[in-house]
């Protein structure tokens, strides 16, 4: 279907003529996972194959699969400006359109229908605060653009961000032109939801409306993950927010910084109280990869960045895995130009984020238990419990060996590290080598 006949279509509901719910190109994917039993795998294009090519990706669906991850999520392919530009794939030039860089419309199809067919659902992200200079709104709607006080069209406030344009939601029949586009790529590509890129930026009536018209596709489940902290994010119909506050308390445990351990339960707590919503956990992200460095390399080792990925994994809320960080790529990874992962790099190392991931999938107290502290300078201890089934967790933060002082209530308990099968009984104190990883079932 093309851009103009969705719209048609699309302008028929408005006037009570529903056109047909399910497509020829619907690629259904009944048993979406709920938002709680999320497990995600960000793709960045451009690195993840030599071409930085979407078919790249589909390619190596397989090998994604087998990290017992349950969804992709797709940065953006859309076409890209270039008036101001600086290769940002979030330079969105027409949000109908897939940029020849990474290939076509039918490619993205394609990618969703053989995720479809491995059971993965594809989640895209959305730029919904910003476009391209030289996308055609700039000369046809100026009006729903931000202006200064000359009447110029700006970037965003506050930012550097300047090879985009700054959207103003003032304006309602912007709020129509983006759901819009937004449905076109559920109805016509398949797509099972959105990553909304630089939510706080964007006003609460937007969301609030397009949550609401988003969940009222009642023919399809659709997921959203939003980049944001603003506790109106959860009234606005937003199951699932970024963990900035998480994150940051992450990096200052397992970083140069050697936080206390602690500080990660007061960062947990302190999300979950400022908001009900499920919140998103990483070891790194796309930003992160690019702006400061990968785990490996903040964290000190590959071994440091695998019980920084355990945490995110097992401490609670839907965990991340970025391309490329399950082979332990260090340095810096942009995403403003093609930048190929080393898949050959680190081998063994894939096999061990699977085994996080397939724990977390099979376990379901992993994903909805609650979460029992236990308070330690270096070592992050603490237990998941849900309806009798106990997990212990038990992670050395630090680059050197750490004896830990058993508490109490578990001296004396016998358990199975559910990472090689054998068994440990906990007496007085436990040795623990430099950032070792014990996931215990009683």
């Amino acid at each position: 279907m093309k851009r103009a006949l969705f719209l048609a279509a699309f302008a028929a509901t408005l006037w009570g003529c529903r056109p047909d719910p399910t497509p020829k190109s619907w690629n259904s994917l009944t048993d979406v996972v709920d938002t709680e039993d999320l497990l995600l795998y960000e793709v960045n294009p451009r690195a993840h194959s030599a071409a930085g090519t979407i078919a790249g990706v589909t390619a190596d669906l397989d090998r994604i699969k087998s990290l017992n991850v349950n969804t992709i999520w797709l940065m953006p392919v859309f076409k890209m400006g270039k008036v101001k530009a600086v290769g940002s794939p979030y330079c969105v030039a027409d949000y109908y359109s897939v940029d020849a860089e990474f290939g076509t419309l039918d490619d993205v199809k394609a990618l969703v229908a053989a995720a479809h067919d491995r059971k993965m659902a594809v989640i895209i992200d959305w730029v919904a605060n910003h476009t391209a200079w030289d996308h055609p709104w700039v000369a046809e709607h100026p009006e729903w653009y931000t202006t200064n006080g000359a009447g110029q069209i700006i970037h965003p406030a506050g930012t550097n961000w300047q090879d985009v344009a700054d959207l103003n939601y003032a304006n309602p029949a912007l709020h129509s032109a983006m759901v819009d586009a937004m449905k076109f790529w559920v109805y016509e590509v398949g797509i099972d939801g959105f990553r909304f890129d630089a939510a706080d930026y964007v006003p609460f009536a937007f969301w609030k409306s397009t949550m609401d018209s988003l969940k009222g596709i009642s023919d399809r489940k659709l997921l959203f993950l939003t980049e944001g902290e603003r506790s109106d994010h959860y009234a606005a119909g937003m199951p699932l927010l970024y963990g900035w506050t998480w994150n940051y308390q992450l990096q200052q445990v397992f970083g140069a910084a050697q936080a206390p351990a602690t500080n990660l339960f007061v960062a947990h707590n302190a999300e979950y109280s400022a908001s009900p919503a499920v919140r998103l956990r990483f070891a790194t992200n796309h930003d992160q990869s690019a702006w400061d460095a990968t785990p490996v390399t903040l964290f000190g080792g590959v071994e440091a960045s695998f019980a920084a990925q355990a945490a995110a994994v097992l401490m609670g809320g839907v965990p991340l895995l970025y391309s490329g960080q399950e082979v332990g790529t260090s340095g810096t990874q942009s995403f403003f130009t093609k930048d190929p992962v080393n898949w050959s790099a680190n081998p063994g190392l894939p096999a061990r984020f699977a085994k996080l991931f397939g724990l977390k999938a099979e376990h379901e107290v992993l994903r909805r238990g609650s979460l029992v502290p236990y308070s330690h300078p270096n070592v992050l201890a603490f237990e998941r419990v849900l309806d009798g089934e106990r997990v212990l967790v038990l992670l050395n933060t630090r680059a050197s060996t750490v004896t830990y002082n058993v508490p109490t209530a578990l001296r004396g308990t016998d358990w199975t590290n559910l990472l090689d099968s054998s068994n440990l009984s906990l007496e007085n104190s436990l040795v623990l080598p430099p950032h070792s990883v014990r996931i215990l079932a009683n």
